[in-house]
């Protein structure tokens, strides 16, 4: 029992807890994830001089910003990367061990989000055929469904298919992505059987048209992009159909040019644009208004992913004018965002975080040596009538993808023969740098730290049996034409951007190694809620410093 003259004073100093107390528990009421498809890390840096201050400048400014963010596995691809960031935990566990992979069972590929049960909600095409039914682990989304009690909303939104249902996972409301064949967006049955009427009247606006008509001119004069290469110069793809990838573009004249029937369909191309990201933060405002995201104290969480960064890069490759150009504009239409926040919902109210889900390569049409292209069609045909000499005329090799081999089962010789056959041919092909089998890690000679990311990366029955590590700086042969991609372990595809502002985030700068997975177990704490299912990614601690 308490004395009676002790009971003023502790009512006294609960009563100065108390507000304390009370904003330990409170939540934000809207968290939203941007996650920017293929961003680099050095891009908030590389385009400082002509950023404006609301966007990037401001979540550099006002944010925690994590400049040792990297991805802890290998392969840095769409799917794979939109999982992690929501599931808190790499390929090895969520299971999306790329965006396409070989399964053994059905003798062909499978596409990460494919589901030929789904059926399409928006549209009479079959893109709407998809689910997360692949995704082995809850997402952020799930969880905080099963939090609420299915309470809160939550919806994913992105060009691609794969970049809004990952991140929703198994009980989110709502997934929607872009049809490019009809200039719409989309969703599955796996959700509901009709779209919304705001999406419905969201879609009849016709905006991909009217973007279209704009064009895509700098918008800068081109004298202003010095950290960018000039805008005529080797490493970028022209548009099929076009002699020169140079500003300006006619969209609509561009999409018309046929040559034997072939040519850039309008959406597909409206997609490898600047405006691809404004659609796509036009679809997050109606939604936002649409649900009334945001009015309540059940959080609701809407996933953003921007694809056009990805379409564009592929296209052109980091050192175009027209990535630069991209990433300006993204700059811009998220500053209108953010204010368009304020006045809905409150920047006080909503936590933001914005991520990549893979970085990409210098194309080596600008550097090489040490970079190349690495023939990937003489490889594989050259390895496979190599290991035919060597075993007798059969060909061990089902399928290679992925960079990753895998052998016909039940293997007609063991697998160190195999592999020892394969290192025999790898080792001496331009730009392998290691053959490593999978089957057992414990025998990886390569770095540790690729070892490892080899190790999260893979999943049994999913992956393949040798993987080819190719040599720092190459890539596919098939970028010869310009553009560039990703994949790999090095770091220019694993270090991301890792930002957090709004609710209760403090400006602060983390030079800490952080990882993408740390992301989700990180907006779990600040909800309150448990981590997805498979997570093994931890809160990142620097972030809830003077919160």
């Amino acid at each position: 029992m308490i004395p009676s003259c002790y009971k003023s004073f502790f009512i006294g100093l609960l009563m100065a807890t108390f507000p304390t107390l009370l904003a330990a528990q409170e939540r934000p009421r809207l968290v939203i994830g941007l996650v920017v498809d293929q961003m680099r890390y050095d891009y908030l840096y590389r385009y400082w001089n002509d950023l404006e201050e609301g966007g990037f400048k401001r979540m550099l400014r006002e944010g925690h910003v994590v400049h040792n963010g990297h991805f802890q596995y290998t392969p840095t691809f769409t799917g794979p990367g939109h999982a992690s960031n929501y599931a808190g935990t790499g390929p090895a566990m969520h299971g999306i061990v790329a965006n396409d992979w070989y399964d053994r069972q059905l003798q062909r590929t499978v596409y990460c989000v494919e589901d030929n049960d789904a059926k399409t909600v928006g549209a009479e095409t079959v893109n709407g055929q998809m689910s997360p039914r692949r995704l082995l682990s809850t997402t952020l989304a799930d969880q905080l469904e099963l939090a609420t009690n299915n309470r809160s909303k939550t919806i994913g939104i992105a060009i691609k298919d794969r970049g809004s249902i990952l991140p929703i996972g198994y009980l989110g409301d709502a997934a929607f992505w872009f049809d490019k064949s009809v200039g719409k967006f989309i969703s599955s049955d796996y959700y509901a059987d009709t779209l919304p009427t705001w999406l419905t009247t969201f879609n009849a606006r016709n905006l991909p048209d009217q973007y279209l008509t704009r064009g895509w001119s700098p918008l800068l004069p081109l004298d202003r992009y010095e950290e960018s290469l000039p805008d005529e110069k080797p490493g970028e793809r022209p548009y099929l159909n076009t002699e020169k990838a140079v500003f300006p573009y006619d969209l609509v004249k561009i999409s018309s040019l046929k040559r034997f029937g072939q040519g850039e369909q309008k959406y597909d191309l409206l997609a490898s644009t600047p405006h691809g990201n404004t659609l796509t933060l036009d679809l997050a405002k109606a939604a936002i208004l649409g649900e009334q995201m945001g009015k309540d104290d059940v959080p609701d969480l809407l996933a953003v992913s921007f694809s056009s960064t990805d379409y564009a890069g592929h296209q052109f490759g980091p050192s175009s004018v027209e990535i630069q150009d991209m990433y300006l504009r993204l700059d811009r239409d998220l500053a209108m965002f953010f204010q368009f926040i304020e006045a809905e919902v409150g920047l006080e109210n909503t936590l933001i975080f914005l991520s990549s889900d893979h970085g990409a390569a210098d194309n080596p049409a600008l550097i090489s040596p040490p970079g190349g292209y690495f023939m990937r069609d003489s490889f594989e045909t050259g390895l496979r009538q190599y290991l035919m000499v060597r075993t007798d005329s059969l060909d061990p090799i089902e399928y290679f993808t992925n960079e990753q081999i895998y052998f016909r089962q039940p293997l007609q010789h063991s697998h160190d023969d195999l592999t020892r056959w394969v290192k025999e041919y790898a080792l001496n092909f331009p730009g392998v740098h290691h053959v490593i089998a999978l089957n057992n890690l414990s025998t990886c000679t390569a770095d540790e730290r690729i070892c490892n990311k080899i190790r999260q990366g893979i999943k049994a029955n999913r992956s393949g049996d040798i993987y080819i590590q190719l040599s720092p700086g190459w890539i596919k042969s098939s970028y010869q034409k310009g553009g560039t991609t990703h994949g790999s372990a090095y770091d220019y595809d694993t270090h991301a951007p890792i930002i957090f502002m709004g609710a209760g985030i403090q400006p602060q700068d983390n030079y800490d190694r952080v990882w993408i997975e740390d992301i989700a177990p990180t907006i779990s704490a600040m909800l309150k809620i448990t981590a997805p299912s498979a997570c093994t990614g931890e809160p990142i601690g620097r972030v809830f410093e003077g919160r």
